[in-house]
This record gives structure tokens, sequence and C-alpha cells, in this order.
């Protein structure tokens, strides 16, 4: 054999060599990995196994089977409620505990670190793409206690600082600390938040609780009066007035700048809504108008929490576990309100002769009595004089061939007066108020007080609302 042919046959046989590796380096490719056969169990890692289907953008369908895979791989990771944690303070509240959970995995994922991918498999006869991800369970518990550490270390930080506020006395400070000091735990809720501070070995998570409450329980809202009689409409002209004290071990002491919140929780009215204490304990609200029919109306004094309890707030649920809305400091006052006594002096005209028919005034007094008068027959006791008078006037007959309707006009003048002063306070009208009916003007006559007092309804009790009397 020649040099020549012998070259060529170890050249071919090194090609068949090639040509054979290659082909069962592509079977091998095609065949899926064991982790896509058998779901691989490990004690020192978390594993994450995902399969999706391909779609035309390579990066979306990657993307997705990363975020299935991690999902997989933290669900593998066990939540357990430390004996120490402040959830069971609350272990009544099963639809907070569930819905911590439930937080708990989405910021598992959301922050998860330290992962790593093992391995992908791309199944295109199948249209299937696998992708492996695990994570070191030692590494996840050194994490996860570095990061436990660091929310403890600024929690306590907010803590010690809400304590000396709360020292001060400067309360509104002190519970603005708490709840920083809640967001910074908000995560670990169901981890042991021990740490050592000057006054020992405290848990986070129920002295931040307890210290609240502490200071719910020791705060006393005192109004200056329980029950106020007031007239509809009126202002009351001396300010409403709380005290607010503070029922420490060594006595009351009066609190500075509390901001507090009054509400009608029976009835409505305009006040100020939002006051703060001064230096001597008392804040004061003007009350200067009751709105509402109410008889007997209800004003609620608390606490001004609305920065920490307002619905928009992200930690608006967990504020209300720790800052419990039943447990603010509170204090209510009865307002009793009175109508306004009124004489009325009532003068009808009707087609140009003096009328004492009356149509008008028991549905006129019916109509103003619900809404702020009291009426009474005693010029005496009347703190205002309503003068109404009406004017009705003939209109045309209208005739048809089988019918014949009779049309008036009516107008309508208000004018009140002060008794006191003599004053005019209020002044108006409505005018031309039709009335129509067949038969007789006299029908048309009442129709026209009828619709007179539902324009009365409409527009002239309105007016009379945005009186200052």
């Amino acid at each position: 054999m020649t040099k020549t042919l012998r070259l060529l046959l170890h050249y071919s046989l090194i090609l068949l060599l090639f040509v054979g590796c290659s082909a069962q380096n592509s079977m091998a490719k095609r065949r899926p990995p064991q982790w896509v056969k058998e779901r691989p169990i490990s004690t020192d890692y978390y594993i994450g196994i995902a399969v999706v289907e391909k779609d035309n953008s390579q990066i979306n369908y990657m993307q997705l089977a990363k975020n299935q895979a991690l999902q997989d791989l933290c669900s593998e990771i066990s939540i357990s409620i430390s004996s120490n944690s402040v959830l069971h303070q609350f272990e009544n509240n099963v639809e907070f505990k569930e819905e911590f959970e439930a937080n708990v995995r989405t910021s598992l994922v959301q922050n998860l670190e330290a992962y790593e991918m093992v391995g992908s498999w791309d199944n295109k006869k199948g249209n299937e793409y696998w992708v492996y991800y695990q994570l070191s369970k030692n590494q996840y518990e050194l994490l996860k206690r570095i990061k436990l550490n660091k929310a403890k270390k600024m929690a306590q930080t907010y803590f010690e600082e809400a304590k000396q506020y709360e020292k001060q006395l400067d309360l509104h400070q002190a519970l603005s600390y708490y709840a920083k000091a809640l967001d910074a735990i908000k995560n670990h809720l169901d981890e042991d938040l021990s740490v050592l501070s000057f006054d020992g070995k405290i848990n986070l998570g129920t002295d931040i609780y307890n210290s609240i409450q502490n200071i719910f329980y020791r705060t006393q809202l005192s109004p200056d009066q329980n029950k106020i009689n007031l007239e509809i409409s009126t202002a009351k002209k001396e300010p409403i007035l709380v005290k607010a004290s503070w029922l420490g071990d060594e006595g009351e002491q009066t609190l500075q700048q509390l901001p507090l919140q009054l509400e009608f929780t029976k009835g409505e009215g305009i006040l100020n809504h939002k006051v703060s204490t001064d230096r001597f304990g008392y804040a004061a609200s003007q009350l200067s108008k009751v709105t509402s029919k109410q008889k007997l109306q209800e004003i609620e004094i608390s606490l001004d929490l609305s920065s920490i309890l307002d619905e928009k707030i992200e930690n608006h649920e967990l504020n209300q576990l720790f800052f419990t809305p039943e447990s603010v400091p509170k204090s209510k006052i009865i307002v009793n309100v009175e109508r306004l006594k009124a004489y009325l002096n009532f003068n009808e005209k009707i087609f140009g002769e003096d009328s004492q028919r009356g149509i008008l005034t028991n549905s006129v007094k019916k109509e103003l009595s619900e809404n702020f008068f009291s009426f009474t027959d005693d010029k005496e006791q009347a703190k205002v004089i309503l003068d109404i008078n009406t004017n009705v006037t003939k209109g045309e007959i209208k005739e048809g061939r089988n019918y014949k309707v009779y049309i008036v006009y009516l107008d309508c003048f208000f004018t009140l007066t002060d008794v006191k002063t003599g004053m005019e306070i209020f002044n108006d009208a409505i005018y031309e108020v039709k009335g129509m009916k067949p038969i007789s003007y006299n029908y048309a006559v009442k129709e026209a007080y009828e619709q007179a007092v539902e324009e009365i309804s409409n527009n002239i009790v309105p007016k009379l609302n945005q009186l200052d009397l």
C-alpha cells in the first residue's frame, strides 16, 4: 500500500469518526436532561423548574420560564411562624395572617437573591422550553439573617426615638416614629424580633404594639361641655373646647401640640375638623352652623391619626392592626338642636282683595318647621318675624271646543326680620307661579298655592339654610 493511499484511509477514518461523534452529540442534545424526566431532590438547595410554550419572542418565553421557575423555587421555602412572633398577638385575625403569608410569598419572589441557573433545555420538536434554577439553602438563610438584622436595627432606632418623644409627651411624634418602626419590620412579623436594649431584652413587634396601646390608654380627651343646645342654622358663639391630658404614673399632665379631629357622627354641620392643643392643653373648634334637621346630633372628638390610618397609604391594613381605631382616645358631645322661634305674619290678596282663606299658611308652616323654624303665637318669645305676602291675579281663560281652563298667577314675598335688632336679614320672592284648572278661578287658585309650596321648598328654603342666624 502506497503512502498516499494510507494517508487517504487515515483521513477517511478521522472523517467518519467526526461525523459519528457529531451525530451522537446531536442525538444527545435532542434527548431531555435527567432533571426534565425526573425532578431532583436536594438537601442543600431549593429547586425551581418550569416549562413554557415557546412564542415568537425569544425574550418573552425565556423570561416567563425564569419567573415561573423562581416561583416554583420559592414554594419550597417554608414559612414558619416563630414562637416569639408578634403574629401570635393577632391569632384571632385569620384574614390578616393569611394575607401576610401571601405577601411574604410575593416578597420572596420579588426580592430573591443568590439563585443560579443550572440549565435549560429547548425541545424544538415539542415546542417547549425548560429551565432549572437553584438556591443554596445556607446562602438563603445567611441573606435572610442579614435582612432581618438590618430591619431590626432600623426599627430599634425608630422605636427608641419614639420612646424619647413619648417621655417628652410629644405624642404625635411618638406615634409617627412607632409607625416608622413598624414599617421597618413589616416583612418580618413571622420572625423573632427580639433585640437587646438599655432596658434589657425586648421584642420589637409586641413592644411597638404595647407602646401604642399604652399611649391610647393614658390619653384622655375631655370636652368643656358634654352637651350643647343650639338653634338650627345658628353659629355657636363660644368655641368648642377640649382638654387633652396624660394620665401618667406621676399624675395628670397637659398635652401640648396634640392634633385632634372633630366629626359629626350623627347629624351634620360646619365646624373646624382639624385642631391642635395649645400650651395649656386645650384645643378650640368653632361650630359655625348645624345643617341637619335631626333634633339630637353627636360630635366625636378623637386623636387625629389620619396620616397613619389613611386608607390610601401602603401600610393601611397593618397600621389598622397595630393602631387599633377602636382604641384611639375619643370623647363625644351631644348637640341638642332647637328650631329658631319665629312669629309669622301672613297676608294674602286674591284678585285685589284681602283674603282670610289661609290656603298657604299651614303648608308653609309645615314646610319651614321641618327645616328650622319653631313657630310661636307669642310675638315676645320670637327671635325672628317672618312676613309672607301673597298676591294672586287672574290670567286668561283658555277655551276649546269642549273645555274651558282658568289660569291664575301667584307672587309670594318673604321678609325675615331680627326681633332684637329690627334689621331685615332676608328678602326674597317667587313670581308668577301658575295655576291652571277647569270649572272656575277658585280651583286654579288652589293649584297655584300647591305649586307655590314646591317652589318654596326648592328655592326659598335652601337660601334660608345659608343664613347665619
